[in-house]
């Protein structure tokens, strides 16, 4: 990475959305697991710049509805509900929507999944 570039832990997303699942908040909460796969409730708080309990109180909301699935790891992991009836058109829906902001696919190009090596420089 050049210096001076923007990487996954020091850049402030602000990822924006449209209002169509009643916020705008709602909306990126549930493009962000479209399109990352499986995530967890500080990095969506990180990606959507809120706190991580405001997002926990959303996420809670959002199963609730049966949108998104969360499941105990380690930390709480959130993927969009394959149960879901209409899982793959929402899913779908999703990504094309995301596709109309490239702040998402930067987003995911730039994000890192596995552990980086003890000692390396960043």
């Amino acid at each position: 990475m050049p210096p001076g570039a923007l990487s996954y832990d020091n850049r402030t997303w602000g990822l924006p959305a449209p209002i169509l699942f009643g916020s705008k908040m709602r909306t990126a909460l549930l493009m962000l697991p479209a399109v990352l796969g499986e995530t967890y409730s500080a990095e969506l708080a990180r990606y959507l710049g809120t706190t991580i309990a405001s997002m926990q109180r959303t996420l809670d909301k959002v199963e609730d509805d049966g949108l998104v699935a969360t499941r105990p790891l380690v930390v709480r992991a959130v993927t969009l509900n394959p149960t879901y009836p209409a899982a793959k058109e929402l899913r779908a829906l999703l990504l094309r929507l995301a596709e109309g902001y490239p702040q998402y696919r930067e987003l995911k190009e730039s994000r890192r999944t596995r552990p980086r090596r003890r000692g390396k420089r960043l």
